[in-house]
């Protein structure tokens, strides 16, 4: 029986485009953002993003927060 979660070629995601896109979109951020999204995505938790940036607890939320938001609408501005 075949594996019906494998995709055509034709059906895949557009994986690597994306990738491509998300850092496109990542260097458009402010500094501050750029940092703790990187961070963020490395699977750090909010308070080592704080002591390493030696931002404020709340500064790194806000960073983190701001920073997604402006990816997802570069990303759908660019998609």
């Amino acid at each position: 029986m075949e594996n019906q979660l494998l995709l055509h070629p034709e059906e895949e995601p557009d994986l690597e485009g994306n990738l491509t896109r998300l850092e496109e979109c990542i260097e458009t951020l402010i500094n501050e953002q750029k940092q703790c999204i990187q961070l963020f995505f490395e699977r750090r938790c909010y308070k080592d993003i704080a002591t390493d940036t030696g931002f404020e607890l709340n500064q790194v939320k806000s960073f983190i927060q701001n920073g997604k938001r402006n990816l997802k609408i570069c990303m759908e501005r660019n998609g």
